[in-house]
């Protein structure tokens, strides 16, 4: 990735499984992801093995509120376990998910 692209993107690295004893810690990482000047935003997701469904309402609402502010949040990293959770839901009609962090990135890059 570029240095141009970089200083464009604000990137959150979540690093721990999402579960009720942390939901509200999440939570306000992403308020503040999404409260970024910045309006491109990656959550990185590689560490992450579970997301309870708190977590995954919290991610719901960052990128409808992402939408509403004119930006646009993608999740990079994604684990299988992660990945099948996501499918389950239905999440790629919501945002775009990447298994790997160069990927989300790369989406950027084309829309550059």
């Amino acid at each position: 990735m570029d240095n141009s692209l970089k200083d464009k993107v604000e990137q959150l690295n979540w690093k721990a499984d999402v579960t009720l004893k942390n939901v509200e810690e999440f939570r306000r990482a992403l308020l503040k992801l999404t409260d970024s000047e910045k309006s491109k935003l990656v959550l990185e997701l590689t560490e992450v093995s579970y997301l309870n469904s708190a977590a995954l309402g919290v991610i719901a609402d960052a990128v409808l509120r992402a939408g509403r502010a004119d930006k646009e949040l993608l999740i990079g990293g994604v684990q299988a376990t992660v990945g099948e959770i996501f499918e389950i839901v239905h999440f790629r009609t919501l945002m775009k998910i990447f298994p790997d962090i160069s990927e989300a990135y790369a989406y950027f890059e084309g829309e550059e």
